[in-house]
């Protein structure tokens, strides 16, 4: 194996052509923009292809002559597609293609008898891969663009309630005093308590509803709300109970609406 990554490369050295009986080779962190095909065609063995955060826009057909690549990692780069002649592979388990430009996935890859893992997240992808016809055991597709949206301002002003609706938050209301007559009487009515039961809450204004809210999602920052080692935004249902609070400019929820 060789490991010539975090250099200033801006080339794959061509006399790595020579070494057929390399298994392993790391480019990460370089400057390089192009795979060459005459180094490719010399690399028969080759089992590992690292090249990771450098410049390459195209993967060159010639990528089929690495008849025993099993793992391909190609993150952070500048790849718009992926070549067909991936799928002539089918030593392949591991494909990454982290944080690129890829637009379409060929269909040539679900043939892939070994694929186990694919990475595809933080590309313009807007539908997932056919999944269906591969056995993997990892995918990652964070950060495409599966669900085209656009903000729009809410039209809808005000909403008219049931009176079942009403009646119910204003007897949740009045229950959370156990001084009060409602709460005092709950008890006498079971099939009333059982049905307030599954009352939710507003996430703005805190009060309770029965059965009509407005769903909306609000984005969170997994590093800084949970704690985890990356930094990614995502979208977390919250219910709010009326547009009255929807219209308020003192938050950061997002109304979903189906067009």
């Amino acid at each position: 194996q060789i490991n010539l990554g975090n250099n200033v490369l801006e080339e794959i050295p061509p006399v790595l052509k020579h070494l057929s009986c390399l298994n392993k080779l790391y480019l990460y962190g370089n400057k390089i923009s192009h795979l060459p095909p005459e180094v490719l065609e010399g690399l028969p063995n080759l089992e590992l292809l690292n090249v990771n955060h450098n410049r390459i826009k195209v993967i060159p057909a010639e990528i089929k002559r690495l008849c025993s690549l099993k793992s391909i990692s190609v993150t952070d780069n500048h790849l718009q597609q992926i070549p067909s002649e991936l799928g002539l592979l089918k030593s392949l388990t591991e494909i990454n293609f982290t944080n690129n430009k890829l637009t379409q996935i060929p269909q040539q890859l679900y043939s892939l008898p070994q694929l186990r893992k694919l990475y595809l997240a933080r590309n313009n992808l807007t539908e997932l891969p056919e999944f269906q016809f591969l056995t993997l055991e990892e995918l990652f597709f964070e950060g495409n663009s599966l669900v085209p949206f656009t903000l729009m301002e809410s039209i809808q002003e005000k909403e008219v309630f049931s009176l079942k609706e009403l009646s119910a938050r204003l007897t949740l209301q009045q229950s959370t005093n156990k001084l009060s007559v409602v709460s005092r009487a709950l008890p006498a009515y079971p099939e009333l308590q059982d049905m307030l039961s599954h009352w939710g809450q507003c996430a703005l204004c805190s009060q309770p509803f029965l059965t009509t809210w407005l769903e909306c999602v609000q984005f969170i920052n997994t590093r800084k709300h949970m704690g985890m080692k990356s930094s990614q935004s995502v979208p977390v249902r919250v219910l709010l109970c009326s547009y009255d609070c929807f219209n308020r400019d003192d938050h950061q929820y997002y109304g979903l609406v189906r067009l």
